[in-house]
Parts: structure tokens; sequence; C-alpha cells
């Protein structure tokens, strides 16, 4: 099993001399499963958006699908993202003016590489829609759903196109725990199936049963 995500002796500071991040080295395989847990303030957001490539390491090596992004541009980066990777946010970031398929399909639209991995994007969205138990909504706008029904059209939204890597950024933290153990199942489900890298953070780690390996930041992270 390859390496998905690879982290060495990096190092990131907002501020001259105050590191948010200091890790020796963090290794996630592909295919891999994994629970990311630590309490606010411990660098958790820095550290998803150094291995999504929005952010760049002070020092140090992030290596993502075996490519080193302290040896690419931005736009580079964001390309990288953009095909490969994909983020369910804590706030959903939905496009409140489109539909709940349209909200699933614009990766794709955005990005012909990650539409390339499909023959028919139509088709994926309506199997990702009723995979996830949202059919009866597909023409809906996203500001008509619950929360637990947008955190759905969210994470549909994240696994189009394929992509090799799911990222999800405390992704149940504004569910309640009916919604939060129905949207844990239907993830689970999707990765059963696709067998993709899953890097999933959260401080609530009640969660970590789902999970091949389970890692705290604050004993990985030298913060100084």
């Amino acid at each position: 099993m390859t390496d998905a995500i690879r982290l060495q002796n990096c190092q990131f500071a907002y501020h001259k001399n105050t590191n948010v991040l200091n890790i020796d080295e963090l290794t996630i395989k592909k295919g891999e499963k994994v629970f990311l847990y630590g309490p606010s303030g411990h660098g958790k957001s820095t550290l998803l958006n150094l291995i999504a490539g929005v952010l760049k390491a002070s020092s140090g090596n992030v290596e993502v699908l075996g490519q080193d992004l302290s040896k690419l541009n931005q736009s580079a980066r964001d390309k990288l993202r953009g095909e490969k990777i994909g983020y369910i946010f804590q706030l959903f970031n939905l496009i409140p003016y489109l539909s709940v398929k349209e909200n699933i399909e614009l990766p794709c639209l955005i990005n012909k590489k990650r539409a390339q991995s499909l023959t028919n994007i139509e088709a994926q969205a309506m199997a990702l829609i009723e995979s996830l138990g949202l059919f009866d909504l597909t023409t809906k706008s996203v500001t008509d759903l619950s929360i637990g029904q947008q955190q759905r059209v969210a994470c549909a939204r994240a696994l189009i196109g394929e992509p090799e890597i799911i990222i999800a950024d405390e992704p149940t933290s504004a569910l309640d725990e009916k919604n939060n153990k129905e949207f844990m199942k239907l993830l689970m489900n999707e990765w059963e199936k696709k067998k993709f890298t899953l890097l999933f953070v959260s401080h609530d780690e009640r969660l970590k049963t789902y999970f091949d390996r389970t890692i705290s930041l604050p004993e990985i992270n030298r913060h100084v």
C-alpha cells in the first residue's frame, strides 16, 4: 500500500517565530480511513489546508499522491486539489441559488479532469443522490433543506468524480445525534464502495470507532 499523504519535518507559521504546526512525520496510506482529533486551536484546519494545498509549509515536505507540494506553485496546487481531492466542509459551503443536483455536479463542471473519470456526470450525480437518500430533493434549492440533508449534499459533492482523497473537516459538528449516526453510516458505505483515502477531522472522539487508525494531533504536533 503506497502513501496518499506524507509530511516530514513540516512546519507552518502564520507569524514569524510562532509555529502553529511542527510535525516530524505523518503518513497516511492510500485507501486508509484515518480519524484525526484534537481540541480547538491545535492546528487541525491549518493541517488540512496544507494537505489540500491551500497553504504552503514554511519548511519541510508535504507530499500528496506522490507530488511534493513545496515544489508546486499555487496554480498547480489548486489543480491537484480540484482533480484529486474532495472536501467536506464544516459549514457545508453549498451554493444557495443552485439545486441539490446542481451543487453535487459543480466540481465536475469546474474541473474538466475530474469529469473525465466519469462516462456521465448526471448519472453519477443521480447515483450519489439515491445512495445518500436525497432522491426526493433532487431539484430543490439547498436553502430548503434541513441541516442533515445539506450535509449529505456536501458529502455527495465531495465524492463526485471519484477523487482519490476525501478530507472531512468537522463534518458532523452541526448535526444532532440521529443525523450524526446517519451521516457516518452513509459515508462509511461510500468508502466501502470506492476505498478512497479518508482523512476525517473532529474533536468528537466517539467517532473514532468508524476508522482504521486514530491520530491525536497534539501528540504529533511539536507546537512551539
